[in-house]
């Protein structure tokens, strides 16, 4: 392959959220289009997945720094410049996970060969990897969490994050809700551009042809995330309560698992939906179930993309989500834009009985813009022409 580039994915965790799934799936489909991928994940125990189809890498770029010099370093930090500026733990780590950084990645290179492409993903990474840069690097941005205030130690700590940094945001919706904090705080990228997440469309529609492990033998109504606080599951629940008293027969299907979870089956109880409602937990495929339902349910106060309902898209299954900041509403588009729901328990509840009453037919051209070749194709144009050797961290 002429073009063949080597794209290196770097998260601080590896988990069961969104942006380690969308990481993956990426990695995934760089390799079927005949580049070379690698995942770095900098911090905790490893759990990259043993039989990935690319390169797996695991460096605690934090523990590591802390050898030797490092070590007083970090102490200095922990009690004296921490303590003394209040939020600005990130600003001394991240100089001493930067240069970790650069140290691994360079033994990284003598071993593979030039990466032509870095992406630093999620606001944990940024903050180890904030004095890192090179002309190969772009920051992904889902969203800012952990908003610093509008001050000067506020904008400095903004700044050091996302000043003259390449960013790449995974929805319209995200640039300009991110756009207008940074300029807020003052803050001016370097570039910044529009790359959706990519979403495996073959592989979900394998996936849901297997069989689930449970039958429910009613119509159902399904959701399917983190039980967090952001997904806002306790509006679900309630709207999805106003709609039976309304009329609404169908079950309410929940997939996912969280720390929500206990005070949402309490609300269930209370609410006598106990015979209604069934949380199934965590699933590794959870599209059989999307597949079969009659429609997606999302209640969140903010999504980035909303890759779950692209899933129920490429499956036919039509969403009912609430209209909120972020991408949702560059994924409903269209006839679906019609189940588009204010975010209030009345409007879900309006929304969810009309997906019943009158349903979306949905087609394949929902999903053109997120399938993974033209992503892909949109990445790798990314990469710079020329590559020079990595920069020494900022000061």
């Amino acid at each position: 392959m002429a073009n063949k580039k080597r794209v290196l994915l770097v998260l601080r965790r590896m988990g069961i959220g969104g942006i380690e799934q969308a990481t993956k799936t990426l990695a995934t489909a760089l390799e079927s289009a005949g580049h070379e991928a690698h995942l770095l994940v900098l911090k905790g125990a490893s759990a990259l997945p043993s039989d990935a189809p690319f390169q797996t890498h695991h460096h605690d770029v934090d523990r590591a720094s802390r050898k030797g010099l490092g070590r007083l370093c970090h102490l200095a930090d922990k009690l004296l410049l921490t303590p003394l500026i209040k939020q600005s733990g990130f600003i001394w780590r991240g100089k001493r996970c930067s240069q970790e950084f650069k140290r691994y990645i360079g033994g990284l290179e003598d071993t593979y060969g030039h990466f032509d492409l870095l992406l630093i993903r999620g606001q944990g990474a940024f903050e180890n990897l904030w004095a890192f840069d090179d002309e190969r690097t772009w920051r992904v941005v889902e969203a800012v969490t952990g908003r610093f205030p509008a001050d000067v130690k506020g904008r400095w700590l903004a700044r050091a994050l996302y000043q003259d940094k390449k960013l790449l945001f995974v929805s319209r919706g995200v640039e300009k809700e991110v756009g207008q904090y940074l300029e807020r705080q003052g803050v001016t990228p370097l570039r910044s551009e529009i790359l959706y997440n990519a979403v495996p469309i073959s592989t979900i529609r394998r996936m849901a042809t297997a069989d689930k492990d449970l039958h429910l033998h009613k119509p159902y109504l399904l959701h399917v995330a983190r039980l967090v606080p952001v997904k806002n599951q306790q509006r679900l629940i309630a709207a999805y309560h106003q709609a039976v008293n309304q009329g609404l027969e169908h079950d309410l299907v929940i997939i996912g698992d969280g720390s929500e979870r206990r005070h949402l089956e309490a609300q269930v109880m209370a609410l006598g939906l106990a015979a209604k409602v069934h949380f199934l937990g965590q699933k590794d495929n959870p599209y059989p179930w999307i597949k079969d339902a009659t429609a997606l349910v999302l209640s969140s106060n903010f999504e980035g993309l909303g890759i779950v309902l692209i899933e129920a898209l490429a499956l036919g299954t039509q969403c009912v989500a609430c209209d909120v900041p972020g991408g949702i509403g560059e994924v409903l588009t269209g006839p679906q834009a019609r189940l588009l729901a204010a975010p209030t328990v009345e409007a879900l509840a309006d929304k969810m009985r009309e997906a019943v009453t009158d349903p979306v037919t949905i087609d394949d051209s929902m999903v053109k813009a997120f399938e993974a070749p033209r992503i892909i194709s949109d990445l790798v144009a990314l990469a710079p022409e020329t590559t020079d050797v990595l920069y020494a961290p900022s000061t």
